[in-house]
């Protein structure tokens, strides 16, 4: 074969393979112009009264819903996927029930996502989408025993007298509540009054009312988001004449519940039981037990 016409047979090949064989293209399909979806927000709401938003107890199922929008696609025909970086979702679609887990160490904060799909076609029916997400945040609580370990802990560092610290004593009341400052003062005018000798503090009992009037006691109604009644039993010496004094009852003890710290705040505490002075035989002033137990004195 001449050299020319071997170059020719070359080029004829190497044009084949490099320029596709048949040498024609399949052009890329344009999407069409077409708007992402819009996640306007994602709201988290329990289902007992008054509830923070964004809340929620371990093994409490909430209502999650998402607020979307698009410009061609109604919401309703958009695809939805709920993710959780713990709990489970049931249900499908724009609105979906989120059921905490309950093994969770408490507080935690859990996120839940969602992935909203558009899927849009162009005239030659090729088949694009658009993928957005959003997000949001819940505080995860056992509000049971956060609050009935405070109210608990509370009681316990007040039975020790050796505990001069009034600010450490008071450390999980929230300064911003009414009840607080009386409080306060009544701990530290038992610190200047009294030496606590022996004392018993038993298991709190915890209910979650969120806002409602629970923690009633004679005289007084103590408002808070959660109330725990705990057991309790002082023997203190006065220190101004050494008289005994004993105090049995019960200890109420409201919290609320802060979304700002996202955590439960201790609030007013009232005893209601007995208090005997057991060197006279006879009951304690009103302003001997009002300093002698941890709250205002309440005679049962």
């Amino acid at each position: 074969m001449r050299p020319v016409a071997r170059a020719l047979q070359t080029g004829i090949a190497l044009c084949l393979i490099g320029c596709g064989g048949s040498g024609s293209m399949t052009p890329t399909p344009i999407p069409p112009a077409n708007n992402p979806p819009v996640i306007d927000g994602i709201t988290i709401q329990g289902a007992r009264p008054k509830e923070p938003s964004n809340f929620a107890d371990l093994g409490e199922a909430v209502q999650v819903s998402a607020a979307v929008h698009d410009d061609e696609t109604p919401a309703d025909r958009l695809q939805y996927q709920w993710n959780a970086s713990a709990g489970s979702f049931s249900g499908s679609g724009a609105a979906v029930t989120w059921t905490a887990p309950t093994g969770l160490s408490t507080p935690a904060d859990v996120t839940l996502s969602l992935m909203v799909t558009e899927r849009y076609g162009g005239t030659s029916g090729t088949q694009f989408s658009h993928d957005v997400t959003g997000s949001a945040t819940l505080s995860l609580h056992d509000s049971v025993k956060e609050v009935g370990d405070m109210a608990r802990q509370f009681l316990l560092d007040f039975s020790d007298s050796t505990i001069t610290d009034v600010s450490y004593v008071m450390r999980n009341f929230d300064p911003a509540c009414d009840g607080t400052t009386a409080e306060t003062m009544q701990v530290a005018d038992n610190r200047r009054k009294f030496n606590i000798v022996r004392s018993s503090v038993g298991a709190p009992s915890v209910k979650i009312p969120f806002g409602d009037s629970f923690c009633s006691v004679p005289g007084r109604v103590q408002r808070g988001d959660a109330c725990s009644a705990t057991p309790v039993h002082w023997e203190s010496t006065v220190l101004a004449d050494r008289h005994f004094q004993i105090a049995d009852g019960t200890d109420w003890i409201s919290a609320y519940y802060r979304p700002a710290v996202k955590a439960w705040k201790l609030c007013d505490s009232q005893f209601t039981g007995t208090c005997v002075d057991a060197t006279t035989g006879g009951a304690c002033t009103d302003a001997q037990a009002a300093a002698m137990v941890a709250g205002s004195w309440r005679e049962r």
